[in-house]
């Protein structure tokens, strides 16, 4: 068996309301989609809802990005594809071969990282919460251990070293479970990219199973102990993680394996997530085809397949690939990679594949919290005859994302110039005078917008709105708006909606849900 080879605040404001309004508060619903994922069984969760990790791997774009290369567009961009192809999770390479971000010395002694690194980071999570893709970070490869380039003894003298795990430890690992602990789009920690080729491979350091155990179970219980950020180490090949795989000597990262090396009920991993390529079909067969335990993985924990090529297994879609995972009872599918860094497949091969898994599986990938109730919650594909009353703007009931349920209406702007744009419903029934009206809407950050302005218009034509400057109002998140209707409003009223103001030339969309 050859190795493979490849290169490579949010703040809080409250504003005062006008003409009638009430406060506008930033809120977030018990949405599941979007709460921390936990494990329960075999299986993730997210806010009490069963979540299948219809996702793929972002590794690089380019090689050791935080702290390199960053390119802010390109990740927002990017991001927002994978939703669009409806990935809710990748998994990204923090560092790929640790020449940039963090500071090491030639002994193997972590001291920090630097603060380009951090900064990107700090971009790469707001990203992620903005779209709305969970990651699996993954911190380390074997690649760091290679011979190719300049630093490689710094990073096999750190796992040499009890005291240079613990520095890494110290200096590095908990700063960063720190930072972005509170973001729950930070849902899994990657201890390290295939460890087996640091075992097996001589140009890796051909460094034992004890010293890659003790860094595992070291890293494991920090990780754990400063937060609920999930862990696992993406194996290359199942049989070490396996006592039954052919070839196999044990699972090298069983709960036993990692707690032999630090006496800690947290030394474990939290899900299982081996690779899987077509050069392993003589070995150890095609996964998506079988169970995990028919696999060779004791099944008492998550297990997805953290890569996988996105052209398909052999002779298999990718499409039959993820409804088959699904099916034999996998946690979720990774496939390399959704932007193409070798001839595995991209986005272009993947995305029918997880689009149509979400849309057969809706509630599994964007799992709502609650049914909508709300007397307007556009579910079922419904606009409840809201429409466009303003040239470039159109609406439609998008499941992009959702304040309850699983659609919310989306209000897409193609504006030239500054002015309004206003989405209404003629003659709505049920609304009376002194009342309130609740409108939710999610903004987006960075757009060339005034003002939102959820309106209701009485019988006689008078106006009341509640005035919201874009300025205070919480950027990717649900703002809560209500507009009260006072007693002397003449009912039955001619009109309900929501007027969103430009401020120059803007491209682009906000959200209204669950107004009642």
């Amino acid at each position: 068996m050859m190795q493979r080879t490849r290169h490579g605040l949010l703040s809080l404001v409250l504003a005062f309301s006008v003409l009638f309004g009430s406060f506008c508060a930033p809120s977030s619903t018990s949405a599941a989609f979007g709460d921390r994922i936990t494990v329960s069984g075999t299986n993730f969760y997210a806010g009490g809802k069963q979540i299948f990790l219809n996702g793929a791997n972002t590794p690089w774009n380019s090689w050791n990005d935080f702290g390199g290369s960053f390119d802010y567009s390109w990740w927002d961009n990017h991001f927002q594809t994978l939703h669009d192809n409806g990935i809710n999770s990748t998994r990204v390479w923090i560092t790929c071969n640790g020449e940039v971000g963090i500071t090491i010395d030639s002994s193997g002694q972590v001291t920090g990282a630097t603060t380009a690194h951090w900064n990107n980071l700090d971009s790469l999570f707001q990203i992620a919460q903005s779209h709305g893709v969970y990651i699996l970070a993954t911190l380390m490869s074997f690649d760091h251990m290679n011979n190719s380039h300049a630093n490689y003894n710094s990073w096999r003298n750190m796992l040499l070293s009890d005291a240079n795990i613990d520095s890494y430890v110290a200096n590095y690992l908990i700063p960063f479970v720190n930072r972005y602990k509170n973001n729950p789009y930070l849902f899994a920690i990657d201890l390290m990219n295939e460890p087996d080729w640091v075992y097996e491979d001589a140009a890796n350091g051909q460094l034992s199973w004890d010293r890659l155990q003790t860094y595992f179970a070291k890293t494991a219980v920090a990780i754990h102990q400063n937060s609920s950020i999930l862990t696992t180490v993406g194996l290359g090949m199942v049989k070490y993680n396996s006592a039954t795989q052919s070839g196999s000597t044990g699972n090298k990262v069983s709960d036993a394996a990692l707690q032999a090396k630090v006496s800690s009920t947290l030394a474990k991993l939290d899900f299982y997530s081996p690779h899987y390529y077509g050069w392993q079909d003589p070995y150890f067969g095609i996964p998506f085809y079988e169970t995990p335990t028919q696999y060779g993985i004791v099944h008492d924990r998550p297990v997805i397949i953290g890569e996988s090529p996105a052209i398909g297994s052999t002779n298999h879609t990718i499409t039959d690939d993820f409804a088959n995972a699904y099916t034999n009872g996998y946690a979720g599918v990774m496939p390399w990679t959704s932007n193409g860094v070798d001839s595995n497949g991209s986005i272009t091969n993947l995305g029918p594949a997880t689009k149509a898994f979400r849309d057969a599986h809706y509630s599994l990938v964007f799992p709502p919290a609650t049914n909508d109730t709300a007397k307007f919650n556009f579910e079922n594909n419904q606009l409840q005859s809201f429409k466009s009353i303003t040239s470039g703007l159109t609406v439609a009931s998008s499941y992009d994302r959702a304040y309850a349920g699983s659609y919310a209406m989306k209000m897409s702007v193609v504006s030239t110039a500054s002015g309004p744009y206003s989405a209404q419903l003629d003659n709505p029934s049920g609304i009376s005078a002194n009342s309130t009206l609740t409108f939710r809407v999610w903004v987006p950050s960075g757009a060339a917008i005034t003002s939102i302005q959820p309106y209701v218009q009485g019988n006689n034509w008078t106006w009341y709105g509640n005035y919201q400057a874009y300025t205070g109002l919480t950027k990717n998140a649900w703002n809560t708006i209500a507009v009260t209707i006072p007693s002397t409003a003449t009912v039955p009223v001619k009109n309900i909606g929501i007027e969103l103001v430009t401020s120059g030339a803007w491209t682009g969309s906000i959200y209204v849900d669950s107004i009642n």
